[in-house]
């Protein structure tokens, strides 16, 4: 498997390998990610990146030949909630901050995720499965993916809907992809495996945490091998986004987890 470290979840200054990178710096961290062996990174705060770093980013990752995994268009406390079943007046305009972002580091995949705007349910899902059509639009005459997160309520209170099926047939209407968070399957009760092989064709993202905790695989509840497994028997060739945090602080934490991910491949 093809693992992506993270430059940040929820903290931009908390990125997985802070203790061994001896820095936070997106530079470093993805040296080191390289040095390690990841294929890839995934930074939920991107966009929210000063062009020059994004840009940096983007030469590191060139340099290591690694690739940009997915970021979050939506990015909760860092600016207001972005409604995708609400009425958009300028879709150019909302897209562009992720669309540069993307430009600037040579790809990805933007990460959409449905939040209620407190309209009627029809009414909002109609209107994302235009929002997020145009949206892939754009982002294809640039080469970019955009998909759709499931998120569980649990993590997300504000999530449109819970749940695979819901989520993949909006994604199938507005012809985008899918990501998959086994944090958020857990949580939502979904069987990420049977999700896996039955969403294989809009996958677009994978992304594995352990629960309790968002910790490395194997040390919380979630059975990771029927998961690798479905990833094996689709020929997952996109990278595994490791968006977790050691459950350990420290160098020997994060040793630790990179140990568990490289179990699991």
């Amino acid at each position: 498997m093809r693992f992506a470290a993270h430059l940040s979840i929820a903290d931009p200054d908390a990125p997985l390998l802070a203790a061994t990178a001896g820095s936070v710096d997106p530079v470093a961290q993805i040296d080191c990610a390289a040095r390690l062996g990841f294929a890839g990174i995934t930074d939920n705060g991107l966009k929210a990146r000063a062009p020059e770093v994004q840009q940096r980013i983007g030469l590191a990752l060139r340099d290591h030949g690694m690739e940009m995994g997915s970021f979050t268009h939506d990015m909760p406390g860092v600016e207001p909630p972005f409604f995708w079943g609400a009425p958009v007046s300028d879709m150019e305009a909302a897209m562009a901050a992720s669309l540069a972002a993307a430009e600037h580091v040579g790809g990805g995949c933007i990460n959409a995720i449905l939040l209620d705007c407190g309209a009627p349910l029809a009414e909002q899902l109609a209107r994302a499965v235009d929002n997020l059509a145009a949206a892939a639009t754009l982002a294809a005459e640039r080469g970019v993916a955009l998909a759709v997160e499931m998120v569980s309520r649990e993590r997300v209170p504000l999530a449109l809907m819970e749940g695979v099926t819901g989520v993949a047939a909006i994604a199938r209407s507005a012809g985008v992809g899918l990501i998959l968070d086994s944090c958020h399957c857990h949580c939502a009760g979904d069987d990420m495996a049977a999700a896996i092989l039955a969403q294989a064709d809009i996958l677009r993202a994978v992304q594995i945490a352990d629960m309790p905790g968002r910790v490395e695989p194997g040390a919380g509840v979630i059975d990771f091998v029927p998961i690798m497994a479905a990833l094996r028997r689709i020929g997952w060739g996109g990278l595994v986004e490791a968006e977790l945090m050691p459950r350990e602080p420290g160098v020997e934490g994060e040793a630790a987890a990179v140990a568990a991910l490289r179990a699991l491949g």
